[in-house]
């Protein structure tokens, strides 16, 4: 008899802990996907596909909705979402993660929240960046007696501000920084219509459209390879890197290691991240889904038609380890890179 009632607990316990293990129902439920830039640019456009598509490989058929919360180039919505998302799968942030990662890496002041804990559910890789020029205004890139060539960036912290900044300081490129601008979409808008002379963009149609126009490729960062290098975009095969421009006067050291870091930062993509604490079974639901988006022909096909031909996915079992990697900083590294910013941001 008393055999025959621990049989009967331990049965029930196993019964509640397996119910408990069981991922939650998304049945007639919302997710929002936030976007920590205003619509128009690169990622609200790709976080719309996603939310277009994920839920119909969510059990329950949720409906997902993108929210917009730009402000301090993906800052606020970084915060938000360490300090106010809730772990339940129903708050998800697609994020620029080149952007958010240096700027913990390096320290942003403001930033308040630790990517580290935070649960990838995979990635979208882009290609790296090219920069254009406004072609009339070429030669003052480098003529000190000139007035400078503007850039429009958020708040510079883009992988792609290494080749102003390392351009300005090894190369003496006279140029100077617009600052302020909530996202792409606005930065391209005042280089097309002349507030800023430099734009740089991974976006293929967007180079595209803007080359086609009359605007010409200066340089491009490439793809950071495992010795350190960066390969051109097969797209721009006559475009050089940046690493290449610089010839011999290539810095080494501390602020090569600091180039690197930063701009190989892109690495990561744009994840798709579930807050700290989410359930497991939750998480494995929700990457299981985000991972058949890959074979889904149709979503392949809106996506490489906001991001580019070359768009990827990347799973969360490789994003994962690598976001954790590049927030590791050599202590002089940083230091070079806040010396640098704060000479040519005035910050």
């Amino acid at each position: 008899m008393v055999f025959n009632l621990l049989l009967f607990w331990l049965v029930a316990i196993t019964l509640v802990e397996n119910v408990g293990a069981q991922a939650p129902s998304f049945k007639d439920k919302a997710v929002r996907i936030i976007v920590g830039f205003p619509p128009g640019g690169g990622s609200d456009a790709e976080g719309r596909v996603i939310a277009r598509h994920l839920g119909k490989y969510i059990p329950g058929n949720p409906s997902l909705i993108v929210q917009n919360m730009p402000g301090a180039g993906g800052l606020i919505a970084s915060n938000y979402f360490e300090d106010l998302a809730k772990p339940d799968g129903l708050t998800l942030y697609y994020c620029v993660g080149s952007t958010a990662i240096t700027q913990q890496a390096f320290g942003v002041e403001g930033g308040k929240y630790d990517m580290r804990g935070w649960e990838v559910l995979g990635s979208v890789d882009r290609a790296s960046a090219v920069v254009l020029v406004r072609p009339d205004k070429l030669d003052r890139l480098t003529s000190r007696d000139k007035q400078p060539l503007g850039i429009a960036a958020r708040t510079g912290d883009d992988s792609w501000s290494t080749i102003f900044l390392w351009g300005a300081e090894y190369l003496n490129w006279n140029v100077r920084w617009i600052l302020g601008y909530r996202g792409g979409g606005e930065m391209r808008v005042a280089f097309e219509r002349g507030e800023a002379d430099l734009y740089a963009t991974a976006n293929l149609l967007t180079l595209r459209e803007l080359i086609g126009a009359g605007f010409r490729p200066l340089t491009q960062q490439g793809k950071l390879t495992a010795k350190g290098t960066f390969l051109r975009r097969p797209e721009f095969p006559d475009v050089q890197t940046f690493d290449e421009l610089l010839g011999n006067r290539k810095p080494v050291g501390e602020a090569w290691t600091a180039y690197v870091t930063w701009a190989g930062s892109d690495a990561a993509g744009r994840p798709l991240f579930a807050p700290r604490r989410t359930p497991q079974a939750t998480l494995q639901m929700l990457r299981t889904a985000f991972d058949k988006l890959e074979s889904d022909k149709q979503f392949m096909s809106d996506l490489r038609n906001v991001g580019g031909e070359d768009a990827e996915m990347i799973s969360a079992a490789k994003v994962q380890p690598l976001v954790k990697q590049l927030l590791v900083v050599a202590p002089g590294a940083r230091d070079f890179i806040k010396k640098i910013t704060t000479k040519h941001f005035q910050r």
